[in-house]
């Protein structure tokens, strides 16, 4: 059974730096971070980073296909329209690519004619749809509805839920009302 746990604190607080202390881009410089009981410096990276899916804020859309956008949340799974359909869907992502010029075969930048650009609210829901088609054991999602409307947002969240199943799902938010649902909430002062 997964569980779905909220990061909140002020900005400042430390929430990002503990994602990439969690995720090894940085190293503690005191004490240590254990997975399972494990130091995460005795953890092969490799094999970690294969379980984790990050949505930062920092989050990236390419000049490739929506479709392509998708799956490059891991290219080692063979390419399916119904795989990048189906987390599309739980990202509520489909119905946009779907009214784009060319669906989603449509080049996401208005540098060639048959491309498009997306609103950031738009992007975001790309990126929810990347990282979900992952499928990571560890999920986590950093402020992953910052540019979505209200209602797009509580849709959002409930799939989230729905998908956090057999997973760990760690969200940074300042949004409590979004996940009420949260099994744990940390607050980082």
């Amino acid at each position: 059974v997964g569980s779905i746990n909220l990061l909140a604190g002020s900005a400042g607080a430390g929430k990002t730096t503990l994602v990439k202390l969690i995720t090894r881009i940085y190293d503690p410089s005191k004490g240590q971070i254990l997975i399972n009981g494990i130091p995460l410096t005795d953890i092969d990276l490799e094999g970690y980073y294969r379980m984790i899916g990050l949505l930062n804020q920092n989050f990236r859309v390419y000049e490739f296909s929506a479709k392509e956008n998708i799956f490059i949340g891991d290219t080692q799974k063979e390419l399916t329209n119904s795989e990048i359909e189906k987390y599309a869907k739980l990202a509520h992502a489909h119905e946009l690519i779907t009214e784009l010029k060319k669906g989603y075969e449509t080049y996401l930048t208005n540098d060639i004619p048959e491309g498009q650009e997306l609103s950031g609210g738009q992007k975001q829901r790309l990126a929810i749809a990347r990282v979900f088609y992952r499928e990571p054991k560890l999920l986590i999602l950093d402020e992953p509805t910052s540019a979505i409307d209200a209602i797009a947002e509580e849709e959002i969240f409930s799939n989230i839920f729905e998908f956090s199943e057999n997973r760990t799902v760690i969200i940074i938010s300042h949004r409590f009302a979004t996940v009420r649902k949260a099994k744990r909430i940390i607050v980082i002062d």
